[in-house]
């Protein structure tokens, strides 16, 4: 059900078949069927009311940061690329500045934490990597010790490990998964020494490939895995 709405089998403002049809169609209980609605409620996928029952949510309301929604988007190579996209678009909102405030806010620790995680990375994708890598981001916003910019952290940490994740998938080697240690360590460092403007280039600099990686996954000829593969890893 949540692939159909996010995928635009369903459309939004759809009402929902009969409970008894979509029991017939999926092949479940009644029981099971009503959770399922509730969780997709709860994603904001699916709203519900007396008068009207159930109807496919207008897109405004749905849970696009949601990790379920997120792997549901992720279908084929447009989808990826328009993901990648909005992935850097966001990013470049949020990651120069936190860079910035963190040189300028982080503690000594946490400047230290920051460049052990940087020299973890090498040139060998893989998911230990990735972990590092999404630490390493984290710990920025972390650094930045302004609790709203750290209330973004959970949705920072699913982006991002969706994003590399994918990457890491693809076959074609211009489109992998690239830790880019240099650029990390670079950015590392000037955080620990508090240079805060040259954080927030670096930042912007960093960032910057995303959109240009989401022209090539268009243009490119690669085959997508299935976010349900990985999602669990």
């Amino acid at each position: 059900m949540g692939r159909l709405i996010v995928q635009h089998g369903w459309e939004p403002g759809m009402q929902l078949p009969l409970e008894g049809e979509l029991a017939a169609q999926f092949g479940v209980g009644r029981n099971a069927l009503r959770e399922a609605v509730k969780v997709l409620v709860g994603k904001g996928l699916i709203q519900t009311a007396r008068r009207f029952g159930s109807r496919v949510a207008e897109e405004q309301y749905w849970n696009f940061l949601d990790p379920d929604v997120i792997r549901w988007r992720l279908h084929n190579r447009s989808s990826h690329a328009v993901f990648r996209r909005e992935v850097a678009q966001l990013r470049e909102l949020i990651e120069p500045g936190a860079a910035a405030m963190a040189a300028n806010q982080a503690t000594d620790a946490e400047r230290v934490t920051i460049v052990e995680l940087a020299r973890r990375l090498d040139d060998v994708p893989s998911v230990p990597v990735i972990e590092a890598d999404i630490a390493f981001h984290l710990a920025i916003l972390e650094a930045t010790h302004n609790s709203l910019v750290i209330g973004l952290r959970q949705s920072l940490d699913v982006i991002l490990r969706t994003l590399f994740q994918a990457d890491l998938e693809l076959n074609e080697a211009d489109l992998t998964y690239d830790p880019n240690p240099t650029i990390h360590l670079a950015l590392a460092l000037a955080i620990e020494g508090g240079r805060a403007e040259e954080a927030r280039y670096i930042a912007m600099a960093m960032i910057a490939g995303g959109s240009e990686g989401a022209g090539r996954m268009v243009r490119a000829h690669v085959r997508f895995p299935d976010p349900d593969e990985w999602a669990n890893r």
